[in-house]
């Protein structure tokens, strides 16, 4: 408990020290402090192994926490959140990505989700900034579910300015992002077809593996709009001897002849 003890000294500093410039902030370090008095009585060693397990090497750290006690968490803030303008939503948010706690980022997605309801391309800058501070796959996928994918179909063409530009980033997680954008039912539509291939196209020999688990991801899901081209294309990436990761994801939902086909396809000596 000594990690996050810290927040509590700052919570009970900043309500004597209190600018009018320093709202969010002080926003921020109440929430955290009412995760810090969860983790002082709902904190499990079965969460932080499950944490350890799902997130293996994450620069993250975790207070043990369910994540139905920080979503009753959420809701208890809901109002005050959405009574948020736009900038002072995605502000808070950042305070949480940076703690780097898993919990904590769990309520900065939820204030990204809440943001999206107001969010325009003229907004896109702030939330390229936001995402900047990602530290883990759970916050891209959500971002990509609850937020991406609601932008996509209703702003097509500056959306997908933004994710061709993630999916050539220095950032692996905005390069996650531009590929998992793409899955269920926006990856089926067939709607999407030619930029997810041109999207994995490009992220085919990433080096990190939850980026190529992405490609995998975004290839599955997108089978059932053109499953033809869709599978010639898995078949030439084995053949290229791309990593299995991608191949092997991108199949599983596959059985009997189809995946023994795909299966076949070795790499060219």
């Amino acid at each position: 408990m000594k990690e996050f003890s810290i927040i509590a000294n700052q919570v009970r500093a900043s309500r004597t020290t209190m600018k009018p410039n320093t709202e969010i902030h002080s926003f921020y370090l109440e929430i955290a402090g009412q995760l810090e008095k969860l983790a002082e009585n709902k904190a499990s060693k079965a969460r932080l192994d499950w944490f350890k397990q799902q997130h293996k090497n994450s620069t993250n750290k975790a207070y043990g926490i369910k994540a139905a006690s920080v979503r009753k968490l959420i809701k208890n803030h809901t109002h005050q959140f959405k009574q948020l303008d736009l900038n002072d939503k995605l502000d808070l948010a950042k305070e949480f990505y940076k703690s780097r706690f898993f919990e904590q980022t769990i309520v900065g997605d939820a204030l990204v989700e809440f943001s999206a309801e107001s969010m325009a391309p003229a907004n896109f800058a702030l939330l390229d900034d936001v995402v900047s501070f990602f530290s883990n796959w759970a916050s891209v996928d959500w971002l990509c579910l609850h937020v991406m994918q609601p932008l996509l179909l209703q702003y097509k063409e500056a959306t997908l300015e933004l994710l061709r530009k993630w999916n050539r980033s220095e950032n692996m997680w905005k390069r996650r992002a531009s590929v998992v954008t793409f899955v269920r039912k926006i990856g089926s539509s067939g709607k999407f077809t030619e930029t997810v291939l041109e999207f994995c196209d490009n992220l085919v020999w990433d080096e990190e593996d939850l980026v190529r688990k992405g490609v995998g991801w975004a290839l599955k899901d997108s089978i059932a709009s053109d499953k033809k081209r869709i599978l010639e294309y898995i078949k030439s990436l084995r053949r290229k001897g791309v990593s299995s990761k991608i191949t092997l994801y991108a199949i599983q939902d596959l059985k009997g002849k189809e995946r023994r086909e795909v299966l076949q396809a070795k790499p060219r000596v």
